[in-house]
């Protein structure tokens, strides 16, 4: 193995439990198209709904109708009797805010790519001019953000000092998301949004075999303060990091929507919905709701385990998403070499670097059982929205597009 791969791959138990006893019921009709057919809505104003933020809200690795927003479409025509429009802007790799090391020359359509821009402030733009463009409003608006702008890597480095992981994450997930919360309940005041919290990476449960010691001692080999941890004591620190990112992130998230929403306080409009995943449900634990590496979901010999490990960070090596085929030819168009340009090193490299990131970007993401747990945590706060809101179509019967 190189050093290339190193710097390549980083870029509540009883609610989980009935949610699972019910999403594994209904997982059949979840995966299909909407029930309700066009023929069963009568005509009439849509419902806009608006989804902006990053990876997560984006449902990386999942196809489009495994996504959680797309879940929620089908169950809202059917509760408020109305065609439900979504439009997208949420994307994978998406920051709150600007950074000033962001490569400009990388640019894609395709939201599986992982790319720091369009910023989720940019996101709103592009949303804003969206419903002018066609004379509409969002009635509901979903949306997360601020993991990227913590860092993937420093979430997965053993040596990230926890004091660092709660001030930035105190930072992004709070006074960063407030700015942007009073944006966007100012750019939409008829809309309702609900924020989305994030949940650990690996806990106690996540699997301790040798490949991930190998990839965690991957991960961390440019640090010279992790190089020297035991796989125990590196083991140890992302645990307690993990725990850190979710505890801080999660108060952080719930006292910004708090704080903004102090201003209307006789009709607060925005709504913290917290993702609750347990211990077992992390990273390579033994009831994942993330995606994870092929070999690790299946029963794969301990020869083909092997050559496995002799063949990661190549085409061999996949994850276990449903839509890794289709990212790949997309991170090849984006990231190849650029024709009739002479790169140095340092640029090849770094080509290099966000191409593997790209190409194993799924890895960690809710899987599509994880997608079932937030879609019905979201539905929890909807049902207590619909009435109040006034979305149904009896309510509605008297709107007219401009």
């Amino acid at each position: 193995m190189t050093r290339k791969f190193s710097n390549r791959i980083a870029s509540h138990a009883p609610t989980v439990l009935c949610l699972i006893v019910f999403v594994v019921f209904s997982a059949p009709a979840a995966r299909a198209q909407c029930q309700t057919t066009p023929a069963a809505i009568p005509p009439g104003d849509p419902f806009h709904m608006l989804v902006l933020g990053d990876s997560v809200m984006w449902g990386q690795g999942l196809r489009d109708e495994e996504k959680f927003s797309s879940r929620l479409k089908c169950w809202l025509e059917e509760k408020i009797i109305r065609e439900v429009n979504v439009h997208v802007e949420a994307h994978s790799g998406a920051v709150i805010s600007a950074v000033s090391n962001d490569p400009t020359e990388f640019v894609t359509g395709d939201g599986e790519v992982n790319r720091s821009t369009p910023t989720i402030n940019l996101q709103l733009d592009h949303a804003i001019q969206f419903y002018q463009d066609v004379h509409a409003s969002p009635s509901l608006i979903l949306m997360n953000g601020c993991i990227n702008d913590v860092g993937v890597k420093n979430l997965l480095s053993a040596s990230t000092p926890l004091e660092w992981i709660r001030a930035q994450a105190a930072k992004s997930c709070g006074e960063d998301m407030q700015l942007l919360l009073r944006r966007v309940s100012s750019s939409f005041p008829d809309s309702q949004i609900l924020v989305t919290s994030y949940y650990p990476i690996v806990s106690s449960q996540t699997d301790d075999n040798a490949f991930l010691r190998l990839l965690v001692k991957k991960l961390n080999s440019q640090r010279p303060e992790a190089r020297r941890m035991t796989d125990k004591e590196m083991r140890q620190h992302l645990i307690a990091i993990s725990d850190e990112w979710y505890k801080t992130s999660t108060a952080s998230l719930l006292d910004a929507v708090a704080k903004t929403n102090a201003g209307h306080a006789e009709s607060p409009r925005i709504t913290f919905v917290e993702i609750q995943f347990g211990a077992e449900h992390v990273f390579a634990a033994p009831d994942t709701l993330l995606w994870n590496f092929m070999f690790a979901s299946t029963n794969t010999s301990g020869f083909a385990r092997i050559v496995v490990l002799l063949s990661f960070g190549t085409a061999a090596y996949k994850t276990n998403d449903h839509v890794r085929e289709k990212r790949i030819k997309s991170c090849e168009q984006v990231y190849k070499k650029p024709k009739g340009v002479k790169e140095d090193k340092d640029k090849k490299h770094a080509r290099e670097d966000l191409f593997l990131i790209c190409r194993y970007a799924s890895l960690g993401h809710p899987n599509q059982m994880g997608a079932l747990i937030y879609a019905e945590a979201i539905k929890g706060h909807l049902r207590q929205l619909i009435d109040k809101a006034g979305w149904k179509r009896e309510h509605n019967s008297h709107l007219t597009l401009k």
